[in-house]
């Protein structure tokens, strides 16, 4: 393992938005310090323990910036030792987060079950593959779209291509979805018309993928549905919000699929008593506390990563930056690569107080005045109240949730350096 020992490292080895792989030796377990159990572990025994007839459909949040990823790639790791299929979806990659609709999920989950399967040398079925891209080329896609992509595909045979159509036809609609296409309302809405008729399709899809990975060694197949959790937050005419329609509205058809499957959902939705109606499986992943214990983990996860004798004029400043984040990694990582920005070979006290007061002055643009009552109820109470308003404050992480026995709340630390808030919390002391 490999330290940074100069602040062009340090800022390269701090990436707040790059997961840490499976084996990359710079992980540590921090689920010690957040109170809860192994992930990777919880999940896959509950997928092991389900028969030949039943799937295990689980829900997994945190908040975005929590090491969710970093967790879902140990637990495709650690299916994988068990011989399971695991097929991992970034939804950031595929989807439009900003405008995301169920049927967009479902048809992502299409594509990336031929394309993964194929990737392994595992083919689908010919025939299954010819219906599902007539049945397609028929009822979703223009016929001149169709058409064009035929030619496309006559070329690439010609040229020793061996895609087969159905992936070009996957690929070409998602792409329309996730670059906001006019064709994208057409094509949701031809599906929804025809939806039932859809999920049966792609439930034959998915039954033989599972028949096929099976032949090939493999106990079944695992769908991972990553990167949901950052879909755009808002609320709509009905007054539900975006993630609850996606989430709670379409929870059926979130669950149609017949395998097993993880999907990460926004944290905003942990106090919707709706949500459990469909879902029994919801683990999630809190901050890690900034107790004593936690402080020790923080600064390891640092310490795996940079040289902080080499980078640091004083280790104590290392603690500075782990108690402002909160115990989030994400700006954990973000605090580190701010105090960086300097001609300086070290970190010193000086370039701390410019990453402290660069991540404030963020969160201070986050938080509305009219939601001060809100932020000392909080303060108070150390919960979260089912209302709109917490469900948007957590997605911004203003409100961070961690496990100290039972499920306990308060408020991001560099909320609490807010200079507006800490003098009225002062005044309403």
């Amino acid at each position: 393992m490999t330290l940074a020992i100069n602040l062009d490292e340090v800022y390269r080895a701090c990436d707040p938005d790059r997961p840490l792989s499976a084996m990359d030796e710079r992980y540590v377990d921090l689920s010690g310090v957040r109170g809860t159990n192994v992930i990777a572990k919880t999940i896959s025994r509950s997928i092991s323990r389900c028969d030949s007839l039943h799937f295990h459909q689980q829900l997994l949040t945190g908040h975005r910036g929590s090491g969710k990823s970093t967790e879902l790639l140990r637990l495709k790791a650690e299916l994988e030792v068990q011989k399971l299929f695991v097929i991992y979806i970034d939804a950031e990659e595929l989807l439009d987060l900003v405008d995301l609709n169920y049927l967009d999920v479902l048809l992502s989950i299409a594509k990336e079950t031929e394309s993964v399967l194929r990737k392994q040398g595992i083919m689908l079925n010919d025939t299954l593959l010819e219906n599902l891209s007539a049945w397609f080329s028929e009822r979703v896609v223009e016929k001149s779209e169709s058409n064009e992509m035929s030619g496309a595909l006559s070329a690439q045979a010609e040229a020793g291509a061996n895609i087969p159509f159905f992936a070009k036809l996957m690929t070409r609609i998602t792409a329309e979805i996730k670059s906001a296409s006019s064709r994208r309302t057409t094509t949701r809405q031809k599906l929804k018309q025809e939806l039932a008729v859809f999920i049966e399709k792609l439930n034959v899809l998915i039954d033989d993928a599972r028949n096929k990975v099976r032949q090939s060694g493999y106990k079944d197949v695992v769908l991972i549905v990553d990167g949901l959790e950052k879909m755009h937050y808002d609320l709509l005419d009905d007054k539900k919000s975006t993630h609850e329609h996606l989430f709670v509205v379409h929870a059926e058809q979130l669950k149609a699929p017949r395998c097993h499957i993880v999907y990460t959902m926004p944290i905003s939705l942990v106090y919707n008593a709706n949500l459990g109606n469909d879902f029994d499986n919801i683990l999630v992943i809190p901050m890690v506390k900034t107790n004593a214990e936690g402080m020790d983990c923080l600064r390891q996860v640092i310490a795996k990563r940079v040289d902080i004798g080499k980078t640091f004029e004083q280790v104590e400043l290392v603690d500075r930056l782990t108690r402002l984040s909160g115990g989030v990694m994400r700006d954990l990582m973000r605090l580190i690569r701010l105090a960086t920005d300097t001609d300086e070979e070290k970190i010193s006290a000086k370039e701390i107080s410019y990453a402290e007061t660069t991540l404030i002055r963020e969160y201070d643009r986050l938080l509305r005045d009219d939601e001060f009552e809100h932020v000392k109820w909080v303060r108070e109470n150390h919960r979260v109240a089912g209302e709109e308003v917490y469900a948007r404050m957590l997605n911004l992480r203003l409100i961070l949730e961690y496990q100290n026995g039972e499920r306990w709340a308060d408020l991001h630390p560099a909320v609490l350096e807010i200079s507006w808030v800490k003098k009225r919390l002062l005044e309403n002391a």
